[in-house]
């Protein structure tokens, strides 16, 4: 074969594969852009959802905090034989039973997990976080329940219709009727009992959301340190 003819092959297959070389290189370079934007557009959404969260579990335990501080303070009035203001108890009655239950956001996780780009993340320590996060909700829900079941429990009684009842309270738009007979509260074992239970469900859901609040705000630091890297 010709000298010349053999080099021209040479030089041609060499051209043919320093070309497929370049496009399988700029096919996996347009691959991690479309997956850095992916991460990115994941870590924003992420974010957002723990930003809408802490706000929730915020107004949960402020109401739990309100409840459990109100419940004390009933008590430690009932226990020293002090007056209540017959002005005041619906107040702090009100705040006793009131209490806001923590929805989580979802969606962005359950997007990420989806996507399969959570293996994207460069922090192992948060991949861990976020799954046990939105697995870990068994605690709080069973307190939720408690507290609900111990609700209705209350609401349910007698005792509570004759010592409070929702006629008293003014809540919700309706008349209040008759006040409080704050005077009886001391005397009625089951009311006490009543307001002393609520005042443990309320402590133990404030439990579960301060803790709640401690791992969003873990999560969102660690979001924001994955973010910019």
């Amino acid at each position: 074969m010709n000298k010349s003819v053999l080099a021209r092959m040479i030089s041609e297959s060499v051209l043919i594969i320093v070309s497929i070389l370049l496009a399988l290189s700029a096919d996996a370079w347009l691959d991690s852009r479309n997956q850095a934007s992916q991460l990115d557009a994941h870590l924003v959404a992420l974010a957002r959802d723990f930003e809408t969260m802490r706000e929730r579990v915020r107004a949960s335990h402020d109401a739990a905090l309100r409840g459990a501080e109100a419940g004390r303070h009933l008590l430690t009035l009932i226990q020293q034989g002090a007056e209540i203001d017959p002005g005041l108890a619906p107040e702090w009655l009100w705040h006793l039973v009131y209490y806001e239950v923590f929805t989580p956001s979802t969606g962005a996780y359950e997007a990420l997990i989806a996507s399969g780009n959570l293996e994207l993340l460069e922090n192992d320590q948060l991949k861990f976080e976020l799954a046990d996060f939105f697995g870990s909700f068994e605690d709080v829900r069973a307190s939720e329940r408690l507290l609900l079941d111990t609700q209705n429990t209350f609401f349910a009684s007698e005792t509570f219709s004759d010592l409070a009842g929702w006629h008293r309270m003014g809540q919700g738009g309706a008349p209040t009727i008759g006040t409080f007979p704050v005077e009886q509260w001391p005397r009625s074992n089951e009311f006490m009992s009543g307001v002393g239970l609520y005042t443990v469900r309320q402590a133990d859901v404030l439990e579960d959301y301060s803790y709640l609040g401690e791992r969003i705000q873990s999560i969102i630091s660690m979001l924001v340190t994955e973010s910019t890297d």
